[in-house]
């Protein structure tokens, strides 16, 4: 879908869980930001059935950039991470000045993974269930749609009971949807070098890009502390065996 100025704006459908079960179009939308959406695109928008945004960004973030909705809009904001102490502003301080390389980079995406599926737990539950008991197509986001939005995904697609290889590759599209965007920060950045000449561009296409290793990261934690993926669910999504059921026959054909 090209909604321009709204990066890595998909359905998330058309794949198959582990029951042979096929995930129903035109239920489930994942995207980054609506700050720059253009009311010309709001048609677009209500003809997919969209009537629920879930925002996952935090209070900041939505502050500097707010979604540009259309009327009759269901807006909820649900973030699992609030960036006290501005831990993003301060990241980027620190990557300008080159005080932070390439593996110090992949730490801090493998660290934000491992936390952010079990920090706040209630509040991920929260997520996940409004996703699974909308009755009308739901969007949700973040900022890139990538990382945030990522793992949401592959826990709902996990409470789906797809495989972990289909929930990877539906993960990993976002490089794909997000590659002209990136390519093009990436020109300018060696282009300009010259401004920030401490700056390591390989830390940028480390915050860039996903990788399977970060998702990884996140279904290791889980296992890590619960066991497997089956009791995250009971647990600490608190969705029952019969529930869970449900929801696959809700979403999946």
């Amino acid at each position: 879908m090209d909604i321009k100025k709204v990066y890595n704006f998909r359905p998330v459908g058309n794949i198959k869980n582990r029951e042979g079960k096929t995930l129903k179009e035109g239920r489930l939308y994942r995207s980054g930001h609506l700050f720059k959406l253009e009311s010309r695109y709001f048609e677009t928008v209500e003809n997919l059935g969209i009537r629920e945004i879930i925002d996952l960004r935090n209070s900041k973030e939505i502050a500097r950039k707010p979604d540009h909705l259309p009327e009759g809009i269901v807006y909820k904001n649900e973030s699992a991470f609030e960036d006290e102490g501005d831990q993003l502003d301060q990241a980027r301080k620190l990557v300008l000045k080159g005080k932070v390389k390439g593996d110090d980079a992949e730490k801090r995406m493998l660290d934000f993974y491992r936390n952010y599926v079990t920090e706040h737990p209630e509040v991920i539950r929260k997520i996940v269930t409004e996703i699974l008991e909308s009755d009308t197509p739901v969007l949700y986001h973040c900022t890139a749609g990538k990382d945030r939005t990522g793992i949401i995904t592959a826990l709902v697609l996990t409470v789906l009971r797809f495989d972990q290889e289909t929930i990877v590759n539906d993960y990993l599209l976002s490089n794909n949807y997000r590659q002209k965007l990136v390519d093009k920060r990436l020109r300018l950045a060696r282009s300009f070098h010259f401004i920030y000449p401490k700056l390591d561009i390989g830390v940028l296409e480390k915050l860039s890009w996903v990788e399977r290793a970060y998702l990884d990261a996140a279904f290791n934690e889980i296992h890590k502390e619960y066991g497997s993926t089956d009791r995250y669910v009971q647990e600490v999504l608190g969705i029952s065996e019969e529930k869970r059921e449900e929801y696959i026959r809700k979403f999946t054909d």
